[in-house]
């Protein structure tokens, strides 16, 4: 009696294997088991994906609105009747002058005393 309990109480693979029964629940078993992992990784990585574009649209609807501002700061320009005192101005802010205007550069705090 003590044979049989030890003979039962030892596991090997190939007494499972063996009977043809245990191998369909064993190759399921593997199956289901590939298709959890590949389901989770697949959750995983849809998320970092969800994760990044999140921080992408909150970036570009930041742009989005600082970009608003100057189109609404711009169509007011259009609107205004100073519209060539604001054109004058960023044409000299890029360093151009008037055909007729004399210009002088300051050299003197260029040079190291």
């Amino acid at each position: 009696m003590k044979r049989e309990m030890t003979k039962k109480s030892k596991f090997s693979f190939k007494s499972f294997f063996s009977q043809k029964k245990n191998i369909p629940v064993f190759l399921i078993t593997l199956l289901l088991i590939g298709v959890f992992v590949f389901f989770g990784v697949s959750v995983v990585n849809q998320s970092a994906d969800i994760n990044r574009l999140e921080i992408q649209k909150q970036e570009i609807a930041a742009k989005l609105d600082e970009q608003n501002q100057d189109n609404a700061q711009l169509q007011a320009v259009l609107e205004n009747e100073n519209k060539d005192d604001y054109i004058e101005q960023k044409a000299r802010e890029k360093g151009y002058v008037k055909s007729d205007e004399i210009v002088f550069y300051d050299i003197s705090s260029s040079e190291s005393e």
